[in-house]
């Protein structure tokens, strides 16, 4: 049972590629748009397209399908759930009904983009993620808000926060694959019995993981201290972000997709 092998989120993949050469405030801006435009679009033709583009930029990033597909393989429950609680809903002609339960054409239309929605915005955020380090988001992140005129002790506090989760998250993946492990040499079975009974078992897992996180936060608070760390207050940039031409062209392409996803024909 390798847990950190299902954690692909928040995980940074070195590449020598033209997603990874961007300047992160490009991609940070593509990924709202796109965001944005996933949830706004209706047409089969507008998801067609946003599918492409999502596509394009997967093999852009020269990072293996299949490492994407892990980050789906970790958020398999939620997509399942939200597909079985769309299924039963809305108006629409019966296809199939049993008890309380009906399934209606409308329903199943909408469950299919619904889920759809929901995968396409996973492997967007997904390339943004792999192919920008924790530092060049934090940076690109800190600099945007501090565009939109936000005080910069708040968009130096936040960008920190971000950057902090985004490296915990992997940390706390292999703190939770030696838990496991140290379970399973003590006789744990996390893969018998039926759904309820591996959720029970699942529960000695949160508490030795949960007091983890509390010391490595700990930790990280005193190294912070140690090193006099004292927010945005005095501190300066080593890296320097620069747009070049690619990341314009790159920008610019986020607003055309806007613009093209919402032609009607």
């Amino acid at each position: 049972m390798n847990f950190l092998s299902n954690i692909t989120i928040g995980q940074y993949v070195p590449k020598e590629s033209f997603l990874h050469a961007l300047d992160p405030r490009s991609k940070i801006i593509f990924n709202v748009m796109m965001i944005t435009v996933i949830f706004l679009v209706t047409d089969l033709w507008q998801y067609a397209l946003i599918t492409a583009v999502t596509v394009v930029l997967m093999i852009v990033s020269k990072i293996s399908f299949v490492y994407y597909m892990k980050g789906l393989k970790a958020l398999w429950l939620l997509i399942a759930l939200t597909a079985v609680f769309q299924v039963f809903s809305g108006g629409g002609n019966v296809v199939w009904s049993f008890w309380v339960f009906k399934i209606t054409n409308v329903a199943i239309y909408n469950t299919v983009f619904i889920t759809l929605r929901l995968v396409l915005i996973i492997l967007i955020a997904s390339t943004l993620t792999l192919t920008t380090s924790p530092i060049q988001l934090a940076d690109g992140l800190e600099s945007l808000m501090n565009t939109v005129r936000i005080p910069k002790e708040w968009s130096h506090d936040f960008s920190m926060m971000i950057s902090i989760a985004f490296r915990f998250i992997p940390v706390l993946a292999v703190e939770a694959d030696h838990v496991i492990k140290a379970q399973l040499s003590r006789g744990a079975k996390f893969d018998r019995g039926n759904f309820i009974q591996r959720m029970k078992n699942i529960v000695p897992l949160l508490i030795p993981l949960f007091v983890g996180a509390i010391r490595m936060a700990e930790e990280l608070a005193l190294a912070m201290e140690a090193r006099c760390y004292r927010g945005v207050e005095g501190r300066t940039k080593y890296r320097q972000l620069v747009f070049k031409k690619k990341d314009y062209a790159f920008t610019i392409l986020s607003f055309a997709l806007i613009s093209i996803a919402f032609i009607h024909f």
